[in-house]
């Protein structure tokens, strides 16, 4: 049985029929044109670091960043960069989970607030629980042995799943920067065969310091960001008593570590936003959705630049693209920007 932190993606969301995925779609969460256009621009980023620095592993820290995994999924075919013959650069990175926060190991680390993380604070017991998540897969071969034809365990090279992989960790927004430092503190403490390790943030969070309370709080995070309820990503938060009730070895192993499943009735808001991954990336598959690069991710220097992602991914010039920005400014007019886009590739259709 997989954990909650070894859910294995399809190449897309398996509750989408293609005759759905053909229609205009009802967005509930990604509510706005706005919001789909950077949420489009923030993944494209995110994509964008992981082809340069070929990650092989993308870990993204529960619950939050799991619809950020849900999108990268979703969007990768269509953004991941071509070389010259239009293949990929880059494989899909394997997308794993893991559920660390301030709030869980700030006491034991320290924070940023006294100016010092120390990671080897953690209990060893803790760690080695971790390096069980990530152990080999047992894999058996059939032998000859005295008994017969047995089962027998295939000898693993590789002492982790992590072992000699470039793994990137990523969370949704930064706040004070302590649940980024720790994590990789920690995967570096846990994993130190790895190949590289580095973490990045999908979106650029402002910071407001409250004056009464000195509290710092966040003053942008996603629209499916809440503190005081659990629904909206498919998973529950931290229980050691259920995880060490789980079926998953890897769950009991994990308890410390992992998300728990979601059961407090259906999560129709989960079940939503990670339709709405699916409907943005069909939506720019379908030329509905203008595709803009992420300002700075896509240099001269990259296999595939801007302008050549510009002209394959929205199948027109790119003095069109031009053209269809200066009319139609995205800062103000998003909205008219991708209908003009839509009309226009209609029409080439269709003539």
């Amino acid at each position: 049985m997989n954990s909650a932190a070894e859910h294995s993606y399809p190449a897309h969301t398996p509750h989408e029929s293609p005759s759905v995925l053909t229609q205009e779609h009802n967005y509930e969460v990604l509510h706005s044109p706005e919001l789909r256009s950077e949420y489009l621009q923030l993944t494209d980023k995110l994509i964008s670091e992981m082809a340069r620095q070929q990650t092989e592993v993308a870990i993204f820290l529960d619950k939050s960043a799991r619809p950020v995994a849900w999108l990268v999924n979703e969007l990768w075919d269509t953004l991941v960069p071509r070389d010259s013959s239009g293949k990929p650069v880059l494989k899909r990175p394997e997308l794993k989970f893991l559920n660390i926060d301030r709030e869980q190991w700030g006491a034991v680390t320290g924070r940023s607030e006294t100016d010092t993380i120390d990671i080897s604070r953690i209990p060893s017991e803790r760690i080695q629980e971790l390096q069980e998540v990530y152990a080999p897969v047992a894999r058996l071969a059939i032998e000859n042995t005295e008994e017969g034809m047995m089962p027998v365990p295939i000898k693993e090279d590789a002492k982790s799943l992590l072992t000699d992989k470039n793994v990137l960790l990523i969370d949704e927004v930064s706040s004070s920067g302590d649940t980024g430092k720790i994590a990789k503190g920690v995967i570096e403490r846990a994993f130190p065969d790895a190949k590289y390790i580095d973490q990045v943030y999908w979106m650029s969070g402002g910071v407001k310091v409250d004056p009464r309370s000195g509290v710092r709080r966040n003053t942008k995070m996603p629209v499916w960001y809440s503190d005081k309820e659990t629904t909206g990503r498919l998973v529950a938060d931290r229980d050691t008593t259920k995880s060490s009730w789980s079926n998953s070895s890897r769950q009991r192993a994990g308890r410390y570590w992992l998300s728990t499943p979601f059961r407090d009735g259906p999560d129709k808001k989960g079940v939503q936003l990670r339709r709405e991954a699916a409907w943005l990336a069909d939506d720019l598959r379908n030329h509905r959705i203008l595709y803009m690069p992420a300002p700075g991710s896509w240099s001269r220097n990259d296999k595939e630049n801007a302008i050549q992602r510009i002209e394959r991914i929205n199948d027109i010039g790119v003095d069109e693209y031009k053209g269809l920005r200066h009319h139609y400014p995205p800062e103000t007019h998003i909205s008219a920007l991708m209908d003009a886009y839509s009309r226009l590739y209609k029409n080439r259709v269709n003539h």
